[in-house]
Parts: structure tokens; sequence; C-alpha cells
């Protein structure tokens, strides 16, 4: 069965749970959000009510620095909390969950957990919807910026790309980019099908060079049925190539014969060929790698290499 997909609310609201996120690990262990206002009594969070929290609040802060977005974000917690998803920014990770209506309070307030706290409704999690770790080296510079924010709860300015990487969405621009990669793909592969076979075999060289490999024999001059014999100094292997412009299963077959029998010089054989003839089925060896036109044209536009292939069809 399909994973059920939790119904998330439609806002997003940044919370430290604490002074340098002293809370975090009781909040992280217990599913709550931790908060401070030491000062005001615990009755008067537990039963919330605007207007008398804003009473309470002037009595025991009287015009303190930033008071009013102080107040804004002891609301923010206070007031249908469950309206939103709740993110913070803990051990290189983003933190999300959502939490239930009413606050419990104490009347006290240590190093050990806040003044009031918000128990989860969803627990923390620091993996989207679709299950992806949430590691901040991989957000984008809008959501990472976030985790600078000074204050205890504030809205984010990227607040729907946070929404939309919980929920394990792509952005417009990122689906339309990956269209066009996709359509320009197929073309290459259009172009790569009407190379001559000189012309194929000298991208296969271009596509090894560009990935490390540097020729052992000439191009072009074939040694024992090996089109391009090949070295990456980096890894210390040495690979057998062939080239085709179109070939069968008894071709493909007749060559890991013959790299089989050359296994103690090759680490590596690639069977290149934009038009196979059927299915080609390699052995599950890792060291086999057939490249079909769609494989070779996705190497040639990840390497640059698409504009050399325009212009080979002039």
């Amino acid at each position: 069965m399909p994973a059920v997909v939790p119904l998330l609310p439609n806002s997003v609201m940044y919370v430290k749970n604490g002074k340098g996120g002293m809370w975090w690990r009781v909040a992280k262990a217990k599913d709550q959000i931790h908060a401070g206002w030491k000062l005001l009594p615990a009755v008067a969070i537990r039963n919330f009510d605007s207007s008398a929290i804003k009473a309470q609040y002037d009595q025991c802060y009287p015009r303190p620095k930033g008071s009013t977005q102080d107040f804004n974000a002891l609301v923010r917690l206070l007031d249908r909390p469950s309206r939103h998803i709740w993110v913070t920014f803990e051990d290189g990770y983003l933190w999300w969950c959502s939490v239930r209506d009413g606050a419990e309070a104490r009347e006290i307030e240590d190093d050990s957990s806040g003044h009031f706290w918000l128990r989860c409704e969803l627990p923390w999690s620091n993996h989207s919807v679709g299950g992806k770790l949430l590691a901040i080296s991989d957000l984008p510079g809008p959501v990472t910026k976030v985790a600078g924010f000074r204050g205890t709860v504030g809205r984010p300015d990227a607040w729907q790309d946070i929404l939309r990487i919980i929920r394990g969405e792509l952005d417009p621009q990122t689906i339309e980019a990956r269209a066009a990669r996709t359509a320009y793909v197929r073309s290459v592969k259009n172009l790569i099908a009407s190379l001559s076979p000189k012309d194929f075999e000298h991208l296969i060289d271009m596509i090894l060079i560009r990935s490390g490999w540097d020729r052992v024999s000439t191009l072009g001059k074939m040694q024992e049925g090996i089109d391009l014999d090949v070295e990456n100094p980096a890894i210390n292997e040495r690979a057998f190539v062939q080239v085709k412009s179109t070939a069968g299963q008894s071709e493909l077959d007749d060559y890991l014969k013959r790299f089989y029998a050359r296994r103690e010089l090759y680490g590596r054989m690639i069977f290149a060929v934009h038009s196979p003839r059927g299915e080609l089925k390699a052995p599950a060896d890792p060291a086999v790698r057939i490249w079909t036109g769609h494989e070779t044209a996705r190497l040639v536009v990840r390497l640059g290499l698409g504009e050399r292939v325009e212009q080979m069809r002039g």
C-alpha cells in the first residue's frame, strides 16, 4: 500500500527552543516546543486570552525594547499554533513538526526546560514527507538564511520554499528546467543516431576524456578487436572500450568473451552503441557498462558536449 501522506498546515513558522536552542534536546526528546516568558503567570498562558495576555505582558514587561515584536511572537505560539508547521535548525538539519492547540506551563523556568511548551501532533522530523534528509548543506540559500534568524518566533521570508521542501515538492522552475533538459537529451540522442561511425567513435573518446580517461591506444586503430584502450590514473584502472553504431546481443556477447579473456588487464568494459538491435542484456557485473543512445546523450549533456555534437552534424 502507498504511504499515507499527512495533511499539513499551509503556513510555516520558525521557532527557537530557548536562547541558543538551550531547550532543543528536551523538546526533541519529548516532541514538544519549549518557550520562555518566565514572568508571565502559568495560568494566563494555559488559559490563553489575547486581551488578558496583553495586560499581563504589559505588567510583567513594562516597555521593554522590541516589546511589540516580542509580544507578537508570544501570541503566535499561543493563538491556534496548530495552523502552522513549526521549523527550527539544529545539528546541521532543518527540523519540522506540527503541534496541538493549548499550551502547558509551569511556574518556574530553568535550563532543563522552558516556562511553557506545546505538544507535537506530528513529531519533530529532519526528513521530508517523502523521506529526503533535510541537511542544511543541501537546502537552497533562501532557506538556510532562516537559520540566522535572531528572534524566538517568526514567519520566514522563504516559508513557501520551506513548505514545498517539507512536502517533497519540486519548485516550478526546477520542473521547467528538468523538462527542458529531458527534451534536450532526446534531441541530442537523435543527433547522435545520425553520426557517422568515425564521428561517433570520436564522441565516445571525448566523453571518456572529460570523465578522466586517457587513451592508451591510438584512436581509430583496432587492436585485437578493441576500439579504444583507455586508463584512468586517478583510480588506477584500465578499460576495454568497443564502439558500434549498431549492434545486437550476439555482438555484445562476443565482446564480453574478449573482455573476460583479458580480465587481468582490464578492470572495466564499455560497450557504446547508439542504435542497438533489440534489447541488450549485460551480465550483472558492475565492471560492464552499456552506453546506448540515451545513456550517451545523457552523458553528452551532463559533460557539456552538446554543442560539439551539434557541430558534428553541421
